[in-house]
């Protein structure tokens, strides 16, 4: 990617501050029961950082975006339709989309949306395009035009089919007020205030303790039940679930703050109630560095991939409630239902493909050698984050069973992104980013911004991967389209670089005393207020 190191400096910025938040208003008349059915509180891994579409990167914050911070077009589960854009088309070469503005929505600062509004937010976007090039629908764009007070068409240099998805995304296409954007109009800087079109207004901010949203009450939509929704960070996950016990929050909220073995905790459980979804979501999966000297072999990546047993792994940590995955995209998504020879467990044959490699296990011993060299490696993972750390050990184990040392290597999020995007890393999870990004976003991101750019570094076909991606997203026929998919994910299957695991699902624990029901979207991952009673 181009200024990559840029890139990765804006992404692990830590200054951030929130400017310009009040105090929660309190009405001292109201009860204490009123209150309580009026409020909710919820456990958050990490702190949302200055809270804007730009600035929330760290995998986390983006998900609570839609409280304050919304899109032109939604996802529905399968193609984008109107939202902020009352209605929209494309012209038939498929550069120029048209968005019919809704004339009755005004950003919580009562500024109004219109074009111009929305142009400022996609300026400020284009001046930071380097940042957010692995998103075609901004890699691609190249302007924005008022057309009239509420009509406004985003011009590509060309045709791409995923456009729409794109504005569907949690981050960065969504809307800020002008009055909030900083006076040099790049959004990703520091915000004048966290401002949108959104159901709910930040109210407070404490940096890691907690941020309050209070009820827009002129949001233009519907509204949600709660009038105050508080996150209150709480980056331990064992600590959030003794919130959760205690009462001192009512909901954990996502597959990425909970595991399994936390969840199963509470069945049947008169004051905890469990939700889990019926879609699928993003890939759990590991990835394999090629670029490491040792699995640069690729007799080693398919020995690791024939030695992992994924129906142990589900059944141990998953509960058995996950879709095994034979494929690093979900073959339900658009354009990925390949046929390709998926790599089956067999022991016999990772041990076959190792002593072929080399690798042999000396009399004794329980690690193979060569040449004197243990084969060992690391595999990184992100500590708290789901059932990253449960699955990291089972795995361990696995692979020791075929003579394969496995360190485990925890990490705060950051320092992953850190080390992943420079390609410090042997083995990696590295899940896919679920609809409505996969598989597009996902495949797209292989070219530059990604951890499986890195990976990919040791391929001999790397180059050749890379012409097929971006012929990928130079081309508006399905056919065509199709036919690239195809090329694109028989190679990534056969490059044995990817161990997918199983299709994600999300999961929530919350106060039975304060919720009734909870739904997911159709975004992994998002919170939506109007979908917890």
């Amino acid at each position: 990617m181009k200024k990559k190191s840029k890139l990765l400096g804006l992404m692990l910025a830590m200054i951030i501050l929130l400017a310009g938040c009040g105090k929660v208003e309190k009405v001292d008349v109201e009860s204490k029961e009123t209150k309580q059915n009026h409020e909710i509180s919820i456990g958050w891994s990490s702190d949302l950082d200055n809270f804007g579409p730009l600035t929330s990167e760290d995998g986390y914050s983006h998900e609570i975006l839609g409280l304050v911070y919304e899109p032109l077009v939604k996802f529905d589960g399968e193609r984008a339709v109107p939202y902020l854009a009352e209605k929209f088309e494309t012209s038939d070469d498929g550069k120029v989309y048209t968005f019919h503005l809704r004339k009755d929505v005004k950003f919580s600062d009562g500024i109004p949306l219109n074009a111009l509004a929305v142009k400022q937010n996609m300026d400020g976007i284009l001046q930071n395009v380097d940042r957010f090039s692995w998103m075609g629908g901004i890699g691609k764009l190249e302007k924005v035009k008022v057309v009239d007070e509420y009509t406004v068409q985003f011009i590509y240099k060309e045709p791409y089919y995923a456009a729409l998805l794109d504005m569907c995304a949690q981050f960065p296409i969504r809307m800020i007020s002008p009055g909030a954007i900083p006076e040099d109009g790049n959004t990703a800087g520091i915000l004048k205030e966290s401002i949108g079109t959104g159901p709910y207004i930040l109210s407070e901010a404490v940096k890691d303790q907690e941020y309050i949203f209070t009820l827009n009450e002129d949001y233009w939509g519907e509204k949600p039940k709660y009038k105050k929704v508080i996150i209150k960070v709480i980056p331990d996950p064992d600590a959030r679930m003794m919130a959760l016990e205690s009462g001192d929050i009512d909901l954990i909220y996502g597959a990425k703050q909970l595991s399994y073995e936390a969840y199963s905790q509470f069945e049947n459980n008169n004051k905890i109630g469990r939700v889990l979804s019926e879609n699928e979501s993003e890939t759990r999966s590991i990835l394999l560095n090629t670029k490491n000297e040792i699995l640069s072999d690729i007799n080693v990546r398919k020995a690791i991939l024939s030695g992992v047993n994924k129906e142990n792994i589900i059944d141990t940590t998953l509960l058995g409630l996950e879709e095994k995955a034979d494929t690093i995209l979900n073959p339900k998504l658009p354009y990925c239902n390949v046929s390709v020879d998926s790599y089956k467990y067999n022991t016999e044959k990772a041990i076959e493909l190792l002593e072929k490699a080399g690798w042999l296990l000396p009399e004794g011993k329980e690690i193979r050698e060569k040449m004197g060299k243990k084969l060992s490696l690391e595999l990184m993972y992100v500590t708290g984050r789901g059932a990253e750390g449960d699955i990291a050990k089972i795995f361990a184990a696995q692979m020791k069973e075929i003579g394969i040392e496995i360190k485990l290597d925890g990490v705060e999020l950051m320092i992953w992104g850190s080390r992943g995007f420079e390609g410090d890393f042997e083995l990696s999870f590295n899940a896919t980013y679920a609809a409505p990004y996969d598989p597009h976003t996902y495949i797209g991101g292989m070219i530059s911004y990604s951890l499986d750019n890195a990976a990919q570094q040791g391929l001999s076909e790397k180059l050749e991967l890379d012409k097929k991606i971006a012929k990928l997203f130079s081309i508006n026929d399905k056919v065509k389209i199709q036919s690239c998919y195809n090329e694109i994910l028989k190679q990534l299957n056969d490059s044995a670089i990817y161990i997918p695991i199983s299709y994600q699902k999300q999961i929530a624990l919350y106060n039975k005393e304060k919720i009734s029901s909870l739904a997911f979207p159709p975004i992994a991952g998002e919170l939506d207020m109007r979908l917890i009673k």
